[in-house]
C-alpha cells in the first residue's frame, strides 16, 4: 500500500487548476456585473439630470407665465383707476366751469346794473 497524500498538500495538480479557473471565471462575472451597474448608474444619473433641468426649465416657463398674468392684471386695475380718475376730474372741470359761468352771468349783471345806475 502506497502512502497517500494528505488532502491539501500538494493533491492533485488539475483541482487546483480548476479552482484558478473557477475564481477567474467569478471575477469576470462580478467585473462584467459591476461593469453593468456603473452603466445604470450613469444612464439614471443622466435621467435625472435630464428630469431636473426640464422640472426647472417647465417651473420657469411658469414663473414667467405667472409674472406676465400679474403684470396683465396690474395694467388692467391702473387703467381702471387711470378712467375713474379721469372721470372724476372732468367732472369737477365741468362742475368749476358752470361755477365760473354762473359767477361770470352774476358779475356781468353786476357790472350792468352799476353802469345802469350811473
Amino acid at each position: 500500500m502506497g502512502a497517500q497524500k494528505p488532502a491539501g498538500h500538494g493533491g492533485d495538480r488539475h483541482s487546483g487548476d480548476d479552482l484558478f479557473h473557477v475564481i477567474a471565471t467569478k471575477e469576470k462575472e462580478l467585473e462584467g456585473l459591476v461593469a453593468t451597474a456603473r452603466d445604470e448608474a450613469a444612464a439614471l444619473t443622466a435621467q435625472a439630470r435630464s428630469d431636473a433641468e426640464r422640472t426647472a426649465r417647465e417651473a420657469r416657463e411658469q414663473a414667467a407665465q405667472l409674472a406676465r398674468e400679474h403684470e396683465a392684471r396690474i395694467a388692467a386695475e391702473v387703467a381702471e383707476i387711470q378712467r375713474e380718475v379721469d372721470q372724476k376730474a372732468n367732472a369737477e372741470v365741468e362742475a368749476l366751469r358752470q361755477q365760473a359761468a354762473e359767477g361770470l352771468d352774476a358779475g356781468v349783471r353786476l357790472v350792468v346794473e352799476h353802469v345802469l345806475k350811473d
